[in-house]
């Protein structure tokens, strides 16, 4: 067992700090670790290799270093790796040796005989390798390699044991940015995907703050806020501004929730200058240790041009059957249940059991809401 200095711990445990920071923070930018790295070391470079998609090899093509230039990566990739001795220790996917330095796979002395070290170390400065490699049994997560300069001391027992120290905190450094970087990619995926909705989309937190609403959304609530025409096309660029009806609604249904995992509610909204407007409101309650914390979705759409047309176009959004989509239409044309019956040929008890399932499915309670919406 090598034993580290006061000097030596105290660069360490900084740099674990700046793990943790970085792993709380989902924002991790391995170059960032890089020049930690060089620190903590007292090295002249740093270069990551970061892994492949499959977490089962490394990207030679997206490496990258503090100092060596770009050209001279490229020439490693095309042709020198072929002529490295530390190749296949360096890159090998499997748990293995994950810290090891240059003389633990040859000696300097036979170092300096090989072109590799001739052609290609030398033009870079590089003479020592520590080479770190981030891999569990549940993935690989690339390569780090901390290099020194010929004039400097070789890496020694000390430096292997402070890149093992450090490597459960760096391994999960690096499993963290891979969360994030998923998380942050779907999460763009999916938002752009609610820009192509023909609908307005809201996500609000318990505490009624917007966390993503798409463009349509936006549009649709400057004027159920009562904002005049002409003031529209300045608040373009503004932050979603929620109309009075939607938070009041919100309040409402925030009140009224229980533990279930899902409750929504539906109204129309008239404004004063005629205009109406169909918001659906889905509050979902999310559980979180020992509390639950609910999410609103609300959607909202322009009832004020071809009305009809669009009532019915949302009523197929809840996958109705065709005899159900039939019910919604009479029911918007002021139908009793004894009317919709003959016309359909079925009886008053029928016609009121499909409305049931019509109100479970929609979410809407009563009837008027439901001829409001189609009529």
């Amino acid at each position: 067992m090598y034993n580290l200095n006061r000097s030596e711990l105290e660069e360490i445990l900084k740099l674990v700090n700046f793990c943790m920071t970085h792993i709380k923070s989902g924002n991790v930018d391995p170059k960032d670790l890089l020049i930690e790295m060089l620190k903590v070391f007292h090295s002249y470079d740093a270069e990551y290799f970061p892994s492949n998609n499959g977490l089962n090899g490394v990207d030679l093509s997206n490496s990258f270093s503090i100092k060596e230039g770009r050209a001279d990566q490229v020439k490693y990739i095309d042709h020198y790796w072929r002529y490295d001795p530390l190749y296949e220790a360096q890159f090998s996917p499997k748990p293995g040796n994950r810290v090891f330095k240059t003389d633990d796979i040859i000696s300097y002395s036979q170092l300096k005989k090989l072109d590799y070290y001739r052609e290609y170390l030398q033009h870079i400065n590089w003479f020592g390798e520590l080479v770190i490699r981030f891999c569990t049994n549940d993935g690989f997560w690339g390569t780090m390699s901390i290099s020194r300069s010929p004039k400097q001391p070789h890496f020694d027992g000390n430096d292997v044991q402070k890149a093992e120290f450090l490597l459960p905190y760096l391994i999960n450094t690096f499993e963290a940015a891979m969360f994030f970087s998923k998380i942050n990619g779907e999460r763009k995926a999916f938002e752009q995907w609610l820009e192509t909705r023909p609908e307005g989309v809201i996500l609000l937190d318990a505490k009624l703050r917007p966390i993503f609403f798409n463009n349509k959304a936006k549009q649709l609530c400057h004027p159920l806020s009562g904002l005049k025409p002409e003031l529209l096309p300045k608040l373009q660029n503004e932050d979603i501004t929620l109309p009075k009806p939607i938070l009041e609604d919100c309040k409402n249904l925030f009140n009224k929730h229980d533990n279930s995992s899902c409750i929504s509610h539906n109204r129309i909204v008239n404004t004063k200058t005629g205009d109406r407007y169909y918001v659906k409101y889905t509050l979902i309650n999310q559980p979180c240790k020992d509390i639950i914390l609910p999410y609103f979705i609300i959607n909202l759409n322009e009832l004020s041009k071809s009305e009809y047309e669009t009532g019915m176009t949302l009523l197929k959004d809840y996958d109705l059957s065709e005899r159900e989509e039939k019910i919604a239409q009479y029911i918007g044309l002021g139908l009793t249940n004894k009317e919709i019956g003959k016309k359909l040929g079925i009886s008053p008890f029928t016609v009121q059991s499909h409305l049931r399932n019509i109100f479970e499915k929609t979410g809407i309670k009563r009837r008027s809401q439901l001829a409001n919406l189609v009529k």
